[in-house]
């Protein structure tokens, strides 16, 4: 079974934003787990920064956000409406974000990058933007890595 694609949003903000105990992983679901596999009904963030600060400009951390979509939500769309429902949909992650984990994560913001399904396509070479096939069974070590 195809892997459904995501939307991507890349970003630095400053490191005060996050309190110092944050841990590397997220997992956000609001609501309950049957719009865990919703569109936008789930965001995964990883925020490589708490380990290596050394992956940013000094004072600031690296935020890796993504939640499940589909490339057929962004297909048909004029340039114009296809920038502004990237930055529409990044404004309504990061709003979640903040009121779950982050209180003035928005004002933080130092640099942010949205990647949809196309995105993931065209640059990725990925049929629909999706990341490959479903595994039948838990990947070995899944579990295992670090901090997961």
């Amino acid at each position: 079974v195809k892997a459904p694609s995501f939307l991507s949003i890349h970003m630095g903000v400053k490191a005060e934003v996050l309190p110092p105990d944050t841990d590397c992983h997220h997992f956000v679901l609001e609501d309950d787990w049957n719009r865990l596999e919703e569109p936008y009904g789930s965001i995964f963030l990883s925020i490589p920064t708490v380990l290596d600060s050394s992956l940013a400009p000094e004072g600031q951390h690296i935020l890796h956000i993504f939640t499940i979509c589909s490339i057929e939500d962004w297909e048909g769309l004029a340039q114009k409406d296809y920038d502004a429902k990237k930055e529409l949909v990044a404004d309504e992650i990061i709003n979640r974000l903040e009121n779950k984990l982050f209180p003035g994560l928005k004002q933080s913001i130092a640099f942010r990058e949205i990647g949809s399904p196309k995105t993931h396509r065209r640059y990725l070479a990925r049929d629909q933007g999706t990341y490959g096939p479903m595994p039948r069974g838990t990947p070995k070590g899944l579990l295992g890595m670090p901090f997961n």
